[in-house]
């Protein structure tokens, strides 16, 4: 190896290395969870609409106090058309869960149909950070 082909070697990989410490020490991508609103209730409900900047949501949702056939639905609807997109929980009795839906960004509402039965749930939606090292 010549000289000068050592030389752009030793540039090179220095290069790379510089690279990728600079790319560590400027963080790494994480997905945070931002709070839209939570509902709480005992019967039927729409809500409010609100504006789904990415078009992701998760859903936390429980049940409580159920009485013998006691039900929660949850649908998420279109606030634009009115037309329900889907419906993310369909249970009976006491429980709890979670929930994942995905659509275009759009304005949304959802519509509790209940019975029997206290439910809440809290809608949140994804947000990625940069998150650096101290």
């Amino acid at each position: 190896m010549t000289a000068i082909a050592a030389l752009a070697l030793a540039v090179a990989g220095a290069s790379f290395a510089a690279c990728k410490a600079s790319t560590q020490a400027e963080g790494r991508k994480e997905t945070i969870w931002r709070p839209v609103n939570t509902w709480t209730g005992r019967g039927p409900l729409q809500t409010e609409s609100w504006p789904g900047d990415t078009g992701a949501m998760r859903i936390r949702w429980a049940t409580t106090h159920a009485k013998p056939g006691g039900t929660f639905t949850l649908t998420i609807h279109s606030a634009i058309s009115g037309r329900p997109m889907e419906t993310v929980v369909d249970h009976g009795g006491n429980g709890s869960g979670t929930a994942y839906f995905t659509d275009d960004p759009r304005v949304f509402f959802a519509v509790v149909d209940s019975k029997d039965l206290d439910w809440t749930f809290t809608i949140e939606e994804p947000v990625d950070v940069i998150v650096t090292p101290k």
